[in-house]
């Protein structure tokens, strides 16, 4: 059965090649030369934009291997100002707040691997970093805080005697509290939200017309968890800290 199939599937190869063969390419499916172009030599006024700004020649392809069922849902409007950009940053990070990040850092960590198909650049690697001084600041919150006073049972107690240290007291409320708690992505949504952050992510939902069902919530968390990595990577792991102190986690606490 499988060998007949396979006869059949080469005798009809053979039937579509003696059929088209002589026949010449159809335009519209001949891949444009320059866009596979090797030439080191760029026109002049590509020169002058912004890398953010633009897709590289060289990534685009001749065709698109997508057909779009309802091109409506293709269509979403992003920011591209740079000055908007500027304001939203001074709110999140205070006064000249966009002084703190050159210009390609920026739109770096506002940027979506889901917004032209990551060909611009994406924040993920700078999302990774924020999130883990996010976390240990978090968690330094936890410990540094008054004991949360709640007393838990200690079913060993008739066996051993626990070791107790006043340095240690503030272990003990990670039992109540964890940094995922304040961190979660729901809340860090609503701070993107609060602060104008949400308008000037670069992304593309899934489902425009469900903007929470295309990761909203994860997708606003990691940007503003790129936005401390890429203070991070500029200015110090130290300044990053002060930020996620004073400007995310009292937010979040209120």
């Amino acid at each position: 059965m499988a060998l007949t199939n396979s006869r059949t599937a080469a005798r009809l190869a053979r039937q579509a090649v003696r059929t088209t063969r002589g026949q010449p390419v159809a335009p519209s499916y001949r891949p444009a030369s320059s866009s596979f172009s090797t030439s080191a030599t760029r026109p002049s006024q590509l020169e002058d934009r912004p890398r953010w700004s633009y897709t590289p020649e060289k990534m685009k392809a001749p065709f698109s291997p997508h057909i779009t069922k309802d091109p409506s849902r293709s269509v979403w409007k992003v920011n591209d100002n740079p000055q908007k950009l500027d304001e939203v940053l001074n709110n999140i990070l205070g006064r000249d707040g966009e002084r703190m990040l050159p210009d390609e850092l920026k739109w770096l960590a506002v940027t979506h691997k889901s917004f032209d198909q990551g060909r611009r650049g994406f924040n993920d690697r700078l999302a990774f970093l924020g999130r883990q001084i996010c976390v240990f600041e978090c968690t330094q919150s936890i410990i540094t805080s008054p004991p949360s006073g709640q007393e838990h049972e200690d079913l060993f107690a008739d066996r051993r005697k626990p070791f107790e240290d006043e340095t240690l007291r503030g272990v003990d409320n990670l039992t109540d509290r964890q940094p995922s708690d304040m961190l979660s992505p729901q809340k860090l949504a609503q701070f993107a939200l609060d602060t104008g952050l949400t308008t000037v992510v670069r992304w593309k939902p899934r489902m425009p017309e469900n903007i929470k069902g295309s990761g909203f919530d994860p997708i606003m968390s990691g940007a503003v968890y790129a936005l401390i990595g890429a203070i991070a990577l500029q200015q110090g792991g130290k300044i990053a800290s002060r930020v996620v102190r004073e400007r995310i986690l009292k937010r979040l606490r209120t």
